[in-house]
């Protein structure tokens, strides 16, 4: 079951594999990211396209969302700094991936996978190379942000910064409803 953040997403359009993908894959997209966060890509020639999921809904993709009060909450277990580095469709994309244990989400954004590392959910994550591999799709042309290499980089800056204190709060707010 795979959780796409939008920059995989739109790189699969781009590269022409969205179709081979979903269909060898169950794929999930959170709500932000299927609304909010991917609208077109760019061809072989730079040319622009429009990104149409919501016709695929139910057929090809699943879209998946949390609460706006999971999304705030989530947001407030990074320090300052690193919340803003991350994206809403990316934060509601690693809420989901806590709750639904069969998802593997990929992404090629590095404030994202640290926070897979910072989350302890590393081994839930999957780069956009390893995704192509275990779909038998040839990975020679792909750019170093899809690579393993820039996943494992990335994923080992995250759990540095959580033994150095580093990107997670140190504020445990509790989450308070008044009903």
């Amino acid at each position: 079951m795979l959780l796409p953040d939008a920059d995989v997403v739109i790189d699969l359009h781009s590269l022409n594999l969205w179709d081979r993908i979903t269909r060898i894959h169950k794929v999930y997209i959170p709500s932000i990211i299927l609304h909010k966060e991917v609208y077109r890509y760019p061809d072989s020639r730079g040319d622009y396209h429009t990104i149409q999921l919501e016709n695929q809904i139910g057929k090809t993709i699943t879209e998946i969302s949390c609460e706006a009060d999971d999304l705030l909450e989530f947001s407030q277990r990074f320090d300052f700094t690193f919340q803003t580095e991350i994206h809403e469709g990316e934060k509601e994309a690693l809420i989901l991936l806590k709750k639904k244990d069969q998802l593997r989400f990929c992404t090629c954004d590095k404030s994202a996978i640290i926070a897979l590392a910072l989350l302890d959910l590393v081994d839930r994550g999957i780069s956009f190379e390893k995704l192509l591999k275990i779909s038998g799709i040839s990975t020679r042309q792909l750019e170093y942000k899809h690579t393993e290499k820039y996943f494992r980089h990335w994923a080992r800056e995250g759990s540095i910064m959580k033994i150095q204190g580093r990107g997670i709060s140190s504020n445990k707010s509790k989450k308070t409803r008044t009903r």
